[in-house]
């Protein structure tokens, strides 16, 4: 059995107070109260669970530190040309599955396009729909798809020349020029403002074209990719995209492997209020907070299993049971969703601001009901505090009501302590 470090760690330090009056001798009866019940706490942790570590982390999430850290941070890590498969081969695949693709990629999967990826596309089959004709009788369009950072644009695919009224395939110069018809592409590093687009230009240089043109250049953020389609033939995967924004995602259509898009970052914080002390169930609230691949973050608020009125800050983002839970006709004295428990009950979710999933800067506020309302502010702990707030991935189970974590929760397992 591998044991934990101990040694003891002080709690106050890691937890303070907000008065509610500018009496300085109100202030210092509670302070005083509240430092009588974070030493009981501490005192209480230390007995159960035994001293803690000086480098004992209560984050006990998959997300780590260093990788939280880095999103969105990073510049486009590769797109470049991949090494030509035996090619003959390639394109007998293509003709194999040319027909099936042709007849049903609008009718696959339409699918939410992820930004950040690492993907390897292999230009298969492009497509000029017979409408697409210019007014003056230019019938030749050019296909491309880049990535967009800022003022940074990285191609991807660039002047695929296609016909109205036309397919083509691998087989094919506009397809099978090996500038560009392969591409191994990782953009997982990328700032959350990034985006793909897939858009076409008028291959004819007369003044309509060139107008045509430059309006669609000024405006390259309405072919921004919001959607895809996903379609399987012979145990091989095709993505179909739009490039004319008129729904028909045959314009250019990828045989693709290795997919590999970045997963959503998402912890659960579970707390202990002081409402009580001793029974260290820390389901007295039980949040999740997650960031997903485009950056956008939220809330879960799973169980409310205290019965003191509380606010949660999440970055910049604040909700309080009183206010914003009353509107959806909770009381603060009332507990939920502890007893029995539900895992997947949304008590409340709303979106947040500035979470830093590597800092974890989320605190809890907890109004307390005697000494005249004294308000605890509970930050989530330093290594080596006795914590009132611990971090886990989001599939992790809350304990029921009284019912405190095991003895040897945080302890870290040996191998052969693992039952099989």
């Amino acid at each position: 059995m591998k044991n934990l470090k101990i040694s003891v760690a002080i709690l106050v330090a890691s937890t303070f107070v907000v008065s509610c009056s500018k009496s300085d001798v109100f202030e210092q009866n509670q302070s005083s109260v509240i430092d009588q019940k974070m030493n009981q706490y501490k005192t209480s942790f230390v007995q159960k669970y035994g001293a803690i570590a000086p480098d004992q982390s209560w984050d006990f999430s998959t997300v780590s530190n260093a990788k939280a850290s880095t999103r969105g941070e990073g510049e486009i890590s590769g797109v470049e040309l991949m090494g030509a498969p035996t090619v003959n081969q390639f394109l007998k695949t293509i003709k194999d599955d040319k027909e099936s693709v042709e007849a049903n990629i609008n009718n696959g999967e339409t699918k939410t396009w992820i930004p950040r990826l690492a993907v390897e596309m292999y230009a298969a089959i492009a497509h000029c729909d017979a409408s697409k004709k210019l007014a003056n009788g230019n019938n030749y369009l050019y296909y491309h798809l880049e990535v967009c950072q800022g003022d940074t644009r990285t191609k991807i695919m660039e002047d695929v020349n296609v016909k109205s009224g036309f397919w083509y395939d691998a087989h094919k110069q506009n397809l099978n020029n090996s500038s560009y018809n392969q591409r191994s592409v990782n953009t997982k590093s990328l700032s959350s403002d990034a985006y793909w687009v897939a858009y076409y230009t008028h291959s004819a240089t007369n003044d309509y074209a060139n107008e045509a043109n430059a309006g669609i250049m000024a405006n390259l953020k309405s072919f921004e990719i919001k959607n895809y389609k996903e379609y399987s033939v012979n145990g091989r995967t095709y993505w179909g995209f739009d490039c004319t924004n008129d729904g028909d995602y045959s314009d250019l259509i990828f045989l693709v492997k290795s997919i590999d898009p970045v997963k959503p970052v998402e912890k659960r914080y579970m707390v202990e209020d002081l409402g009580s002390i001793g029974d260290f169930d820390f389901n007295d609230i039980v949040f999740d907070v997650k960031e997903d691949v485009m950056g956008k973050q939220k809330c879960i608020i799973r169980a409310m299993g205290g019965t003191l009125d509380f606010t949660l800050q999440i970055g910049s983002t604040k909700w309080t049971k009183s206010d914003d839970g009353a509107k959806k006709g909770y009381q603060p004295t009332v507990m939920y969703n502890t007893d029995p428990i539900d895992g997947a009950m949304v008590l409340a979710e709303f979106e947040v601001e500035e979470w830093n999933p590597a800092e974890n800067n989320v605190t809890v506020s907890v109004v307390s009901k005697e000494n005249n309302g004294v308000i605890t502010v509970i930050p989530f702990p330093k290594k080596g505090e006795v914590p009132m707030i611990i971090a886990l991935d989001t599939f992790y189970a809350w304990m029921p009501e009284k019912e405190s974590l095991p003895k040897d929760w945080y302890k870290i397992l040996d191998e052969d302590e693992i039952e099989e």
